[in-house]
């Protein structure tokens, strides 16, 4: 069906660039659609063109209720992406010409939580905005609920003065100190990547060892800055092209007149492992250290002697360890950690099969091929072809 569609997005996050995407990728597939796009803070202008260019739909994504409703007026059919609530306590619907799609954004602060204990963690932290924001907030009372249901608690970074807080190079000095006052092993959670990465950075330069001291998770999974860093950065992932296309569909319907939902909640986010997180927390010592030397270069092929030997204990000791803290052989654990570096650079690089398998400590192309293909069902050519990026 062909149609005019105004997108009111801003384009400067990845996450929002991944929604374009996706409703553009609706819009070719279903279409021909014709987009006008008000990617800045130009509302009036969007305003304008609904009136003179006469749209047939409209996908939004505002920050103000009276901007919300001057759009609602218009009784064009209309898709409002996080729309900006009502007054506290008031459930509220939109007209039939309309659907709200939200993100619970506590649900994004529990499966930090969740994550983070599957790991054994027990201390953790949580670093927002520099100003304070609704969907920060948000984020920081799902992680800290969660974490009370465990009888925990979690430190947030207060915050830098007022005057400090525009500036990173600023506010980096307290935010630095506030990171050494951490307890050894937190997990910290970060409430977008680019504030993950800022926390990454001067943990290294402040002598931080991630995931050692600090393991840090972001959120948005934007991977050209996840895999700028060396530990590349692991992150929650919120899928912004299928919503982009979910609000382009729940769009088209209402353009064809079918009936549609009023309100529609987005899936649960994934969490793409990386190296800042990769870490479990490990009660004995000398398993502790074990792993840490497999992880510092997995290219190495560290055998369960070797090691033994280099933490000087007996392999049959060592093994023991294994068994009682892990549950699982030394063997098998380095191979979990192998195999899911291997996953990693399989689904985020395109480094071919046989370069993978040397960064990860296999002999060859061979070797991962039937290790892989043992875990997970098959090769990691087929993988890379079933998971894109």
């Amino acid at each position: 069906m062909k149609a005019k569609i105004l997108v009111m997005l801003p384009s400067d996050k990845f996450l929002h660039r991944q929604i374009l995407e996706g409703i553009i990728a609706y819009g070719h597939d279903r279409g021909p659609w014709q987009f006008h796009f008000e990617t800045g803070n130009r509302y009036e202008q969007g305003l304008s063109k609904i009136r003179r260019w006469g749209c047939n739909g409209i996908i939004a994504l505002v920050w103000e209720r009276k901007q919300m409703l001057d759009i609602l007026k218009t009784k064009t059919p209309a898709v409002f992406l996080n729309p900006p609530p009502a007054q506290r306590g008031r459930a509220e619907r939109p007209p039939a010409w309309a659907t709200f799609v939200n993100r619970n954004q506590e649900d994004v602060g529990k499966s930090a939580a969740e994550y983070f204990l599957e790991r054994g963690f027990r201390n953790f932290a949580f670093v927002g905005t520099p100003s304070p924001t609704d969907w920060c907030d948000r984020r920081l009372r799902g992680l800290s609920d969660r974490l009370a249901r465990e009888g925990m608690e979690c430190s947030v970074f207060p915050g830098a003065p007022k005057n400090a807080r525009a500036d990173f190079d600023l506010e980096s000095p307290y935010l630095a100190k506030w990171l050494k006052s951490l307890k050894p092993k937190t997990a910290l959670y970060a409430s977008w990547d680019r504030r993950a990465l800022q926390v990454l950075n001067l943990c290294i330069d402040t002598g931080l060892s991630v995931p050692g001291s600090i393991a840090v998770l972001g959120t948005d999974n934007d991977e050209l800055l996840c895999e700028s860093n060396s530990p590349s950065l692991s992150s929650i992932a919120l899928d912004g092209r299928n919503a982009g296309n979910l609000c382009a569909k729940l769009l088209d319907a209402h353009i064809r007149g079918r009936k549609v939902e009023p309100l529609v909640d987005l899936a649960f986010p994934r969490i793409v492992t990386r190296q800042s997180t990769d870490e479990t927390i490990v009660p004995d010592r000398f398993i502790a250290k074990a792993l840490a030397i497999v992880r510092k270069d997995l290219s190495v092929n560290h055998t369960v002697g070797d090691l033994a030997q280099t933490l000087n204990i007996s392999r049959r000791t060592l093994e023991m360890k294994s068994n009682l803290v892990l549950g699982t052989t030394l063997k098998s654990e380095i191979n979990r950690i192998r195999l899911n570096e291997a996953v990693r650079l399989i689904s985020n690089t395109d480094l071919p099969v046989w370069a993978i398998a040397e960064k990860c400590g296999f002999c060859c192309a061979s070797h991962l091929n039937t290790r892989f293909k043992a875990m997970f069902g098959y090769t990691p050519s087929v993988f890379r072809y079933q998971h894109p990026r």
